[in-house]
């Protein structure tokens, strides 16, 4: 007969079937037997209940650690494919300022030096301190930040 290709933890751990026969207590007098059936399995020996204890808790740290690498997973290769995207075809500022002065009154947009040449209905200033395709559209009461990390961010945190 093969050996199994898979051994589960518990059968590893169960004792053989013929170990686990309660045995007659001889302290006992003979007409008080019961059924083998109900009396159960017999108690775990600390050793292993600690070896479960320790295979559960094994179990659970290595799905925590499978959500994590999974999740960085999935962000790092949306960075990726955005960048190699953005390297193919650059972000169109125009249409991305568009759609947010149709939702937001703006008073001025900022962007980066290479972006300068951007036609935009509001004063646009060149801000050193941004990459090109990035924006931040200041409104009479703050700003809205439209840069490409910060939009990346936001779809991978609806992706979650």
């Amino acid at each position: 007969m093969a050996a199994p290709e898979f051994v589960a933890l518990a059968d590893v751990l169960r004792p053989p079937r013929e170990a686990r026969v309660p045995q007659p207590d001889l302290a006992r007098p003979l007409e008080v037997e019961h059924d083998a059936a109900a009396l159960g399995p017999p108690p775990l020996s600390l050793e292993t209940r600690e070896a479960l204890r320790e295979a559960r808790l094994f179990g659970a740290r290595l799905a925590d650690a499978f959500d994590a690498a999974a999740a960085r997973l999935l962000r790092d290769l949306a960075a990726h494919v955005l960048a190699r995207e953005l390297q193919l075809r650059p972000c169109d500022l125009t249409a991305l300022v568009a759609r947010v002065l149709a939702g937001a009154p703006a008073v001025r947009l900022r962007v980066a030096q290479a972006d300068a040449t951007v036609t935009a209905p509001l004063p646009v200033v060149v801000d050193a301190a941004l990459a090109p395709g990035d924006a931040i559209v200041e409104l009479a009461g703050g700003a809205l930040d439209v840069r490409l990390g910060v939009r990346l961010a936001n779809v991978l945190e609806a992706l979650t």
